[in-house]
């Protein structure tokens, strides 16, 4: 038995280490197929995205490096893109020009603050409350909304695989409660969230990222049952910035899973998505 991991950054955007030491240490995790997603650029300034002129040697790396390790791993090549409307997003041209094998749609940005700069909803507790109350006059409710509302509009006019740490905009409650999980007007948001995607069969990611650092999970364990009664095919991602991250939490979140009712995971496949059985300890990939 062994893992995969579709989600993971490299020295291209805010990862740390080559594109060919993450290849290397999946090999030694055993992992037949790796997906590497580094943050697509963006037409604005922003630290931790990939540079545009960076892109097509990007590209080209993933290439070749899939040559190189032909027969002993399936490397995929993929971008994370963030849709932010009418300036970037997975139907823009060059990126699907790249013909990727699959991408990750995700939402970081939600509006501008005062001076212009584009505002990252999962940046610093300091720079939420910035965004927070310079853009939406301190209503947390309707930041939370406003990013379910991009998450559907993404989903319903945009075309990828992959949704990307759906419900992020809870990370900043494990630093200061701002707004209560259990509500029923955030209930609705997710749920409306989720009827879109089972809508566009498109899979969801169970983003561990933040699992060693403060226990979170995107999406978290309490959304696994009602996802699987929906019928939304799921993956395990880590969302790796370092190469020895590449499985982290991934048996926790196998176990939670088919607690849940899930039975398969969904696998990248001779060039397709095929549902996978799985146990705690892995695929099971015969």
């Amino acid at each position: 038995m062994s893992w995969t991991n579709y989600h993971g950054h490299s020295k291209y955007c805010d990862g740390h280490g080559e594109i060919e030491s993450y290849v290397q240490s999946a090999i030694k995790l055993g992992m037949p197929v790796l997906g590497v997603s580094s943050h697509a650029p963006v037409p604005f300034e922003c630290f931790w995205t990939m540079k545009p002129e960076s892109l097509s040697n990007y590209n080209a790396e993933l290439i070749t490096l899939q040559g190189k390790y032909e027969g002993r791993i399936k490397l995929l090549r993929s971008l994370e893109v963030d849709y932010v409307p009418k300036q970037i997003g997975p139907n823009t041209d060059y990126i699907k020009a790249l013909q990727l094998d699959y991408i990750v749609g995700s939402i970081h940005f939600i509006n501008q603050l005062n001076n212009g700069e584009y505002w990252a909803i999962d940046g610093s507790f300091e720079e939420f409350q910035q965004g927070l109350n310079e853009i939406f006059n301190g209503d947390v409710k309707a930041v939370v909304q406003e990013f379910y509302r991009l998450n559907r509009e993404m989903i319903d006019t945009q075309d990828f695989e992959i949704v990307g740490h759906l419900d992020k905009i809870k990370m900043h409650n494990a630093t200061e409660v701002i707004f209560n999980e259990t509500d029923q007007w955030y209930k609705n948001e997710v749920i409306e969230t989720l009827k879109s995607i089972a809508a566009k069969d498109l899979i969801v990611e169970i983003n561990t990222k933040s699992i060693e650092r403060n226990g979170l999970l995107f999406p978290g364990i309490e959304w696994f049952s009602t996802m699987c009664e929906m019928g939304i095919k799921v993956t395990i991602n880590s969302d790796a910035h370092f190469p020895e991250k590449l499985i982290e939490g991934f048996e926790f979140v196998a176990e939670e899973l088919l607690k849940a009712g899930y039975t398969h995971l969904s696998e990248y496949i001779d060039g397709q998505w095929q549902q996978v059985a799985f146990t705690k300890h892995g695929i099971q990939w015969n």
